[in-house]
């Protein structure tokens, strides 16, 4: 077994000095946490937008089930293509400005370019719709992987998990405040809502445009002396089998509530008669419940392992999701969604927040953005390829069958945790070949 290649950009190790405190992300605990959050909730209010206000425009114009998710399916396909902006990213050294702030600073403005211009698209125009929001998520997944990849780069290992948490509680909120979008344009209208959703996102551009990711010095020798994205060290990584069996698992772990996320808001807007409002109001429950399951979920995987974590918040959401199938009686009545929708939402996000530092941990910090992105990318790939086959499921079995189905299919995901150990890859990736031999499972 070769040894792992020398990385200049690593972060700092658990038991390393802290460094005195000041304005960078790498010297700055409190600058980090506050970094990542901000980033994340920028990116969850124009994707809120899209699976909660969007998702009732095309909802109300007639869409099935199964078109609903093909359209919903378009939409998560360009964060499946994240993989291949790893290589860009990890071969470019940095600088002055730092080695991701450039490529989250672009992303930033070109995320809210598609939106403004959604602004003066003929609502009607779908195919054109479409185009723009792909346009939009493609920008939004480079954001996605370039704090991804700072974040391998820069967060120690003993703040992972509570950065983790606090990034999927940033974005829990940041979706809450676009799936607002519906309600607000019931009172001005499609068009100036989409001039609402980018402002937010250009205004939390300032934070990387301010922040530097290490001091100037530091910065500048890491631009000179950090090493390019090494072919070899990636064919070493892809072919350790840890490696192999995260990808697996990235795919399948999500499945059951992925197929159920497509075709929920049409069961409450279409067939259970919501309004605007009340949609709303169970987006708003989901931003306390998702905070928490993150929280929750970040702090477990710290206290008792990653392995145990993600397989509780598994069991959680396929739980829920089997109790509310065989609960039909009870869907018209809005107290028990507003209960379904915050216990699914704390398991989700608990499972989130504890699968983030599963992959961060099973990532070669080498190649840090190209590994830990395919990662993200076979997740949303999942996503992609579910949309259309949950909307087949409800409007060809039921709503009810097909939340049952889901259920298992997340519950029946869980042993394939037993078939990777972060330990070993991190032992692998960050330390000598004989801690390797040593590591045991979390």
């Amino acid at each position: 077994m070769s040894e792992p290649a020398e990385n200049p950009y690593l972060a700092p190790a658990a038991g390393d000095p802290p460094k005195p405190r000041g304005t960078t992300l790498a010297d700055s605990r409190i600058l980090r946490f506050v970094f990542f959050g901000l980033l994340y909730l920028a990116q969850g209010i124009p994707w809120g937008f899209l699976a909660g206000g969007y998702r009732v425009f095309l909802i109300d114009r007639g869409l099935s089930n199964e078109d609903l998710g093909t359209v919903m399916g378009i939409a998560y396909l360009p964060w499946s293509f994240k993989v291949f902006y790893g290589p860009l990213l990890d071969r470019y050294r940095g600088g002055r400005f730092g080695r991701r702030r450039p490529f989250i600073i672009l992303a930033e403005i070109m995320m809210g370019l598609p939106l403004l211009a959604l602004a003066a698209v003929d609502p009607g125009r779908l195919g054109l719709i479409n185009v723009l929001l792909f346009a939009h998520n493609t920008f939004a997944a480079l954001q996605d992987l370039a704090v991804d990849g700072l974040a391998v780069d820069i967060l120690p290992a003993n703040e992972t998990g509570r950065a983790n948490s606090i990034m999927w509680a940033g974005k829990t909120i940041g979706v809450t405040l676009g799936s607002s979008g519906a309600v607000i344009a019931k009172h001005i209208g499609w068009q100036a809502t989409f001039v609402a959703m980018t402002l937010p996102v250009w205004l939390i551009m300032v934070v990387p445009l301010l922040v530097r990711e290490r001091p100037p010095s530091e910065d500048t020798r890491l631009g000179r002396e950090g090493r390019r994205l090494d072919v070899p060290e990636l064919v070493r990584t892809l072919k350790f089998p840890p490696t192999l069996a995260g990808f697996l698992i990235a795919f399948l772990a999500p499945a059951g509530f992925a197929l159920v996320g497509t075709f929920t808001t049409r069961l409450y807007r279409k067939d259970l008669g919501l309004s605007e409002e009340a949609l709303f109001l169970l987006s708003v429950v989901d931003a306390p419940a998702g905070v928490v399951g993150s929280l929750v979920g970040g702090a477990l995987a710290d206290r008792f392992g990653m392995h145990k974590a993600i397989a509780a918040g598994m069991a959680w959401i396929g739980g829920v999701m089997a109790l509310f199938a065989t609960l039909s009686g009870y869907w018209p009545n809005y107290g028990f969604l507003v209960a379904y929708q915050a216990l699914l939402q704390i398991g989700i996000c608990f499972y989130s927040a504890a699968a983030l530092k599963f992959f961060m941990r099973l990532t070669n910090p080498a190649v840090g953005a190209t590994q830990f992105t395919a990662y993200m990318a076979m997740t949303n790939l999942c996503y992609s390829f579910t949309a259309r086959y949950g909307g087949w499921m409800a409007d060809h079995l039921g709503y009810g069958r097909a939340i049952l189905i889901a259920a298992v299919v997340q519950v029946a995901a869980i042993p394939l945790l037993l078939i990777c150990d972060p330990k070993k890859a991190e032992a692998h990736f960050r330390s000598d070949e004989k801690d390797a031999q040593t590591a045991t499972e979390v």
